[in-house]
Formats: structure tokens, C-alpha cells, sequence
């Protein structure tokens, strides 16, 4: 028997939004920061002594590489500017379209909302370094999400981008079409900034709603063995890079 393959449907109800500033595949875009880890790397390999001694390099992490390749990103269609005045709630914003006025299949309401403290950061004694009211971003992107699963929204793993963090939070197909409104937590307190557009806003990754079945255990003398095998395997050279491991622990796992 065949699995079907998983649709997740991402739509846009301003139709030239799609054109302009699609969702897309987390692969596809790489945080500046990346593109320097990697150049560092290749420099090092030029260095005469390379593979010579213990080197350790972000650049072959997989954990960060996976993380950042997975998933979809969304990015703001518009230039958005916010202004803070050191209050520690109170914002103002201004974008060069106010989407209230474009022609959709819904209302967009304005390009930019807001939570007001008493709705989350009451509840949690206030945020330091931070606005207190959280801003939201209005979007024109909508989802259906395949059944049996989460789509978790979230910050850009590893951003680039200090100003802000994009909280948390699921959609399930139970509860409809899902509105994708990212909403922040702001951290530039007194001052302006303007989020440009393309700025990647928000990812996206498909959770399933069943949980594994769990167990707390003392080490077994076979998974001590495997911890022993995967650190070997990890330390045998002098130049570490996991990828070149997978043979390895494909066998000792299974694929």
C-alpha cells in the first residue's frame, strides 16, 4: 500500500501577494550569517595543516543545518515601520499600502495589529527588554492543514534579525482555515525600525498530532554500545563532519 503524499495547502487571499512574496521552502533561503560559516570553512581548508588536528566547525553542524533547510518561510510582502517610544506598551506603525483599501476575497483589516499586554504579558510578570504589547502582523496567508497534523508557526530558527521574536503556536485543520497573522514579540523598545520587505517573518514545520510512546529508562549494555559507537565514530578524524557518518550509523540504526 501506498502513503499518499501530504498536502498542505498555503493560499493567498490578495492574489498578486503570491507572485510577489510567496511562502517558500526553508532550503531556499539561508540566513546571512550561514553563508560566512561556510566561507570560513572552505578558508580553512586551504591551510596547509587542515585535517592535521582537531577541527570543529558550525558550518558541518547538522542540527542547525537540518533545522534551517526545514520547513517553509514566510517573509513580509510590504516595508513596515515601527515606533516605540521608551513607554514599554504603547507603538505606532506606518507602511506605504494600507491593505484595507486593496480588493480580496476578504477583509485584510491593516497591515498591523496588536495584543494588548493584559491578553499575555500580564500573565507572565511582564516582559523585560521587551514591549509588552504584542505586535501582529496581518497577512493575506491562509492554510489548510493535512489532517493528523500541527502546523507549528515559530521564529526563523537562528535568524539574522535581533529586533523581534515571533511566538509560538499551532494550527490544526479542526478549527478551519487557519489565518497566518505572525505575531511579535518586539524588543526594540524606544526608537523606530523598519521591517523590510522580504524580511523573513515567520517558519513553518508539519507536527503530528499523535505522540510518540514514551519511556524513561537506565541505559540499556546495546545502547551504551551504540553511544559508544557514534562518539568513535565522531572523534576517529581529525576533521569532524557528521554527514560523512551516515553509512555508519545507518547500519548500526537502520535507514
Amino acid at each position: 500500500m501506498f502513503n499518499r503524499q501530504l498536502k498542505l495547502e498555503f493560499f493567498s487571499i490578495q492574489p498578486e501577494i503570491t507572485k510577489l512574496s510567496p511562502i517558500i521552502p526553508a532550503h531556499e533561503f539561508k540566513p546571512k550569517w550561514w553563508d560566512k560559516a561556510q566561507q570560513e570553512f572552505v578558508n580553512a581548508t586551504k591551510d596547509p595543516n587542515f585535517g592535521k588536528s582537531k577541527f570543529v566547525h558550525t558550518a558541518k553542524c547538522p542540527g542547525i543545518f537540518n533545522l534551517i533547510r526545514y520547513g517553509w518561510i514566510m517573509t513580509t510582502w510590504q516595508d513596515i515601520i515601527i515606533k516605540t517610544n521608551g513607554d514599554g506598551e504603547t507603538f505606532e506603525w506606518t507602511a506605504p499600502i494600507n491593505q484595507k483599501t486593496l480588493k480580496s476575497t476578504n477583509d485584510l483589516g491593516e497591515p498591523v495589529g496588536f495584543q494588548g499586554k493584559h491578553q499575555l504579558s500580564d500573565f507572565m510578570g511582564g516582559w523585560r527588554n521587551s514591549l509588552n504589547t504584542v505586535i501582529k502582523l496581518n497577512t493575506p496567508w491562509r492554510c489548510i492543514v493535512p489532517k493528523g497534523y500541527y502546523l507549528l508557526e515559530q521564529q526563523v530558527p537562528y535568524a539574522d534579525d535581533d529586533r523581534f521574536t515571533t511566538l509560538p503556536g499551532f494550527f490544526s485543520r479542526e478549527y478551519g482555515v487557519a489565518q497566518m497573522n505572525p505575531q511579535l514579540r518586539w524588543h526594540v523598545t524606544k526608537g523606530e525600525a523598519i521591517i523590510k520587505a522580504g524580511t523573513p517573518i515567520a517558519h513553518y514545520m508539519l507536527i503530528p498530532q499523535q505522540q510518540a510512546n514514551m519511556t524513561v529508562m537506565d541505559a540499556t549494555p546495546e545502547q551504551i554500545q551504540a553511544e559508544e559507537v557514534t562518539q568513535l565514530e565522531i572523534n576517529r578524524t581529525y576533521v569532524t563532519d557528521r554527514s560523512q557518518s551516515k553509512c555508519v550509523f545507518a547500519r548500526m540504526f537502520g535507514k
